[in-house]
């Protein structure tokens, strides 16, 4: 009795095993190729935000932007920065697929 359930036992982690390599389904990938991706991504706009905020500051240093419309672009692009920011914090510190959706701001 105890022979045939190992016996039986012993089938089932066999083909549990196996059985992936005969229906060629793959494992998900959850911290691949896909998500270093879309972490360079965040990471290169949230580059440009900062650069661009540094432009706005020189621009304004240098007389080329008036005042009001510096505010009102450094405020909007502090804001995207920020939000760029969260998006690339959550993206490293949560692994796993969906971990942050897609979001655009603005």
């Amino acid at each position: 009795m105890f022979l045939l359930l190992g016996l039986v036992m012993a089938v089932v982690v066999i083909g549990a095993i196996v059985q992936p390599l005969l229906t060629g389904r793959e494992a998900p990938l959850t911290d691949g190729p896909d998500r270093a991706t879309e972490i360079r991504e965040v990471e290169t706009l949230r580059d440009i935000a900062l650069e661009t905020l540094r432009d706005l500051e020189f621009d304004r240093h240098s007389g080329k932007i008036a005042e009001a419309d510096y505010r009102e672009l450094s405020d909007r692009t502090r804001e995207e920065a920020a939000g760029l920011m969260e998006r690339l914090d959550h993206l490293q510190k949560h692994p796993g697929p969906g971990a942050a959706p897609a979001t655009r701001r603005g």
